[in-house]
């Protein structure tokens, strides 16, 4: 679908945002920057973000909808839900090392949202990432039956910590190889737990069918 006018408008202040915010952190950042960066009118960027929350919501989508697609080009054809579940892992993990400073946008976004009364914000950012990872492991699991599709947001949350925790780590310490041991333990760690749901779904069914 063509874009009009303001939707350019309306990206090109989002793609200034990211800079500026890159640049000073979201706390640091006024709007008057965000314009400045973005070559537009002050006026112009409040008629299409009424505040900065909004712009930053919208900043937000947009992390979250290039690190999708990213993720759905690199994430396919899974056999099964081991290879899955590694897929999903090393495609992030590749990901969050090739946008290190937007990892740390995010966090800064979550944290500002949560001290400023805006835990919604953070829960849109938290949900959209879990989805995305059970979207993608309930590809593979509605094939074989072994996951519901609580299990598999059970199983995408389990791997969106390990991946969080990894990332808090690299910016804290960076060491490539830490990091990659890391990543090939959380990839065993999110098996072995997406078998034991397996197992007792398994042992459930088992009971259930005793007379």
């Amino acid at each position: 679908m063509k874009r009009t006018k303001g939707d350019k408008t309306r990206a090109r202040v989002i793609e200034g945002a990211i800079r500026a915010l890159c640049a000073t952190g979201v706390i640091g950042t006024t709007t008057r920057q965000i314009a400045a960066e973005s070559d537009v009118h002050l006026a112009t960027l409040h008629y299409h973000f009424d505040s900065k929350s909004a712009l930053l919501l919208a900043v937000l989508e947009a992390l979250i909808e290039e690190m999708t697609l990213t993720l759905r080009e690199e994430v396919r054809g899974s056999s099964n839900l081991d290879e899955c579940i590694a897929q999903v892992i090393r495609a992030a993990w590749r990901w969050v090392i090739r946008t290190k400073m937007l990892q740390i946008i995010q966090y800064e976004l979550t944290l500002y949202a949560l001290r400023n009364g805006a835990q919604w914000l953070a829960e849109r950012q938290y949900d959209a990432y879990v989805e995305l990872y059970r979207e993608f492991l309930i590809t593979v699991a509605k094939e074989s039956n072994e996951l519901s599709p609580a299990d598999c947001r059970a199983v995408a949350r389990f791997m969106l910590a390990g991946v969080d925790g990894l990332i808090l780590q690299d910016l804290a310490k960076p060491s490539q190889a830490r990091s990659k041991r890391g990543i090939e333990a959380l990839i065993r760690s999110a098996q072995i737990y997406a078998r034991s749901i397996m197992a007792r779904r398994k042992e459930s069914g088992h009971a259930r069918s005793l007379p």
